[in-house]
This record gives C-alpha cells, sequence and structure tokens, in this order.
C-alpha cells in the first residue's frame, strides 16, 4: 500500500488487514484497512457485492483479506486511497 500513489486508476491486488467495521453512512459499504507499509489512510468501498467478495462484509476487525482486482482511485475529499470492490473484485479471508 506504501506504492499506491503509482497505481491509481489500475486493478491491483492487497493484501490488507481489516482495521474496522462498515463506516459509511449511505449506500456503499467502507472499511479502513492497511498493510503496515502505508503513510495514507486506506479504504476499501464496496460498490457492489457479490458471492465473490463477500468475505469483505464477513470479515471480522483484525480479519486479514486478500482482495484481487480492487481499483485504487485518490479520495481528494478525504485524503486517502479508496480501492473500490465491485463484481470485478474477488475478496477471501485469509485470516480471521
Amino acid at each position: 500500500m506504501a506504492e499506491s500513489e503509482r497505481h491509481v486508476t489500475d486493478r491491483v491486488n492487497h493484501l490488507a488487514v481489516k482495521l474496522s467495521h462498515d463506516l459509511s453512512e449511505g449506500d456503499n459499504a467502507l472499511y479502513r484497512v492497511g498493510d503496515g507499509s502505508q503513510a495514507t489512510d486506506h479504504h476499501l468501498v464496496c460498490t457492489r457485492e457479490t458471492a465473490l467478495n463477500r468475505d469483505l462484509s464477513e470479515a471480522d476487525y483484525g480479519a486479514v483479506v486478500f482482495v484481487e482486482n480492487g481499483l485504487v482511485l485518490w479520495n481528494e475529499d478525504e485524503g486517502a486511497y479508496n480501492v473500490v470492490v465491485d463484481d470485478e473484485t474477488v475478496v477471501d479471508l485469509v485470516a480471521p
């Protein structure tokens, strides 16, 4: 995640620790995540839950998840990176 700036608008794979429960106040679930290398906040934003990415919403705080094909975007308003989890993204629980 330390290299996220280089990957804005790219689809990438991430191994991340889920650092929050759903923080959203709207339609898209929002979870703070990290891997220990980031200096800037990162969030996984689930815009479309599917059977292949449902592990994100079901994983507990502190769980390790593997995100395959997440879209990295910069959120200027929040000063953070958002990794979009949609119908092209697979999320697997690695460690509960």
